[in-house]
């Protein structure tokens, strides 16, 4: 049923804005307003998954080679890379509103506009980060890493560096597809590109199907062939006569059009940025205590994030049907919409909070064989038990503000709670005291906590409002 739903919108940009802009049969209650947040959530939160999930099969994968070096290049890898280009994909983030509120003015034209100018933006940034990553030793000497995780984490980023362009291109039309309420495209091509990486993986890192065994560079060059998969498709897709309507014929980026996805962009690529970093940041100390704290690290960090996708997902939907709300003038029911999602961010990651707490070593097994990593791993896994309804509740409540317009609060939140407060406890602890790896676990938790109250609070006392009707005038 909710596929048929989803597809229904596809197949009428129309129907698709008439369900988001109010719950079904103009029913303001509660139980709508959930089904209508769900309806276009679901595909969403499944499409994070499966686009995560090929991180986790690296991992996994990675972990079955011999010895400590392989899974923790990857951390320290992924601490790097991911620091860099996410800060541009929260740039094109922008057009998850920009498109959305588009559709809710019914100003299609303005919608193919954005499109093509998110793609100027991404492939520009791609030139750069692209070359850094082809050798970024250099950066990993200066970071004090050991002389083997120089020289592992060095081989991966040297294959995922040729993802950086598919990776950005895609973002830019996943967020023209996600301003539409269309989402079921996206979470299609996610299913297959693991299908792809899983493949690729198998080859590359342990030399199956007449290809060299790579080891940790394989699954770099796993994640580029499944990254440019992904690109193919979903151009694919939005070449399709139903998108028309939206006026998508190739132009040159205006310089006002620039202007305004910088604006609402440039926060948001700050704000992921200031939130990815902090982990990144724990990730490069961590390097700093030891191998195996370093391993166990990045599968704690792997199963959190992993979590993190459905409030996630459900974080896009709550910008998509904010900003549609705010785009047609109807402030109330984009607060009810953002209410609803952040209870349900909450109450979703409660769920896993109690599965982290409950089975830490188990979950830790999954990824590798080597006791001394899942015993450090079981704390760390204990410890994102802690966060994690807070971590849903600030991921939704980022996605409220959002649609409305509001991206610098979500930013200063996030660099104040992490940068000022966390980072700092969390060295304190864990080079101070000699608390160790759990330390610096313990600055991310009262990091994200306070994000969660900041943002929360920010969204449902209304403190957007005056800003989304300044956008909405412009």
């Amino acid at each position: 049923m909710l596929l048929a739903r989803v597809e229904e919108c596809q197949a009428d940009p129309a129907i698709g804005r008439a369900v988001l802009s109010a719950p079904e049969d103009g029913d303001p209650g509660l139980r709508a307003e959930i089904g209508a947040t769900l309806r276009l959530a679901a595909p969403v939160i499944l499409a994070q998954l499966g686009m995560m999930l090929m991180g986790i099969v690296d991992t996994a994968m990675v972990g079955r080679l011999p010895g400590e070096d392989a899974l923790a290049a990857v951390s320290v890898g992924n601490a790097f890379l991911m620091t860099i280009t996410l800060f541009v994909g929260g740039i094109l983030v922008a057009l998850d509103p920009i498109v959305a509120q588009a559709v809710g003015a019914d100003r299609k034209e303005r919608c193919g506009e954005a499109l093509w100018t998110g793609l100027w933006i991404g492939l520009a940034a791609a030139i750069p980060v692209t070359l850094l990553f082809l050798d970024v030793r250099w950066l990993l000497v200066l970071a004090r890493q050991e002389p083997e995780i120089v020289e592992a984490t060095g081989a991966y980023l040297h294959g995922r560096a040729f993802a950086v362009l598919p990776f950005l291109l895609f973002a830019a039309f996943r967020g023209f597809l996600n301003g539409l309420a269309d989402v079921r495209a996206v979470l299609v091509i996610a299913v297959l590109a693991n299908a792809v990486n899983v493949v690729a993986d198998w080859a590359l890192i342990f030399g199956h199907l007449g290809m060299p065994a790579l080891g940790v560079a394989g699954a770099g060059y796993a994640t580029s062939v499944s990254r440019w998969f992904m690109l193919v498709a979903i151009v694919v897709v939005v070449a399709r006569p139903r998108y028309r309507i939206y006026d998508l014929r190739p132009r040159l980026p205006r310089p006002g059009q620039i202007l305004e996805i910088l604006r609402v962009g440039a926060p948001i690529g700050a704000q992921i940025s200031a939130e990815v970093g902090i982990f990144s940041a724990v990730s490069i100390a961590m390097g700093w205590i030891g191998k195996s704290e370093l391993a166990a690290h990045q599968i704690a960090l792997s199963l959190a994030s992993l979590t993190f996708m459905i409030p996630l997902g459900l974080g896009i939907a709550a910008s998509v049907r904010v900003g549609q709300l705010v785009g047609s003038d109807d402030l109330d029911g984009a607060a009810r919409a953002g209410r609803v999602a952040i209870i349900l961010g909450g109450a979703t990651m409660a769920c896993s909070a109690i599965a982290f707490a409950v089975a830490p070593g188990l979950l830790a097994a999954v990824f590798t064989s080597d006791a001394a990593v899942i015993a450090a791993a079981v704390v760390f896994v204990r410890m994102a038990a802690a966060f994690q309804i807070f971590d849903g509740i600030q991921t939704v409540a980022t996605g409220c503000l959002r649609g409305a317009g509001d991206t610098r609060t979500p930013f200063l939140a996030n660099l104040i709670a992490h940068w000022a407060v966390g980072l700092p406890l969390g060295a304190w602890l864990a080079f101070g005291t000699s608390m160790g790896g759990p330390g610096l676990w313990v600055g991310l938790t009262v990091g994200l906590v306070g994000v969660a109250v900041v943002l929360a609070r920010r969204f449902l006392v209304g403190s957007w409002r005056a800003r989304a009707r300044i956008d909405r005038a412009a």
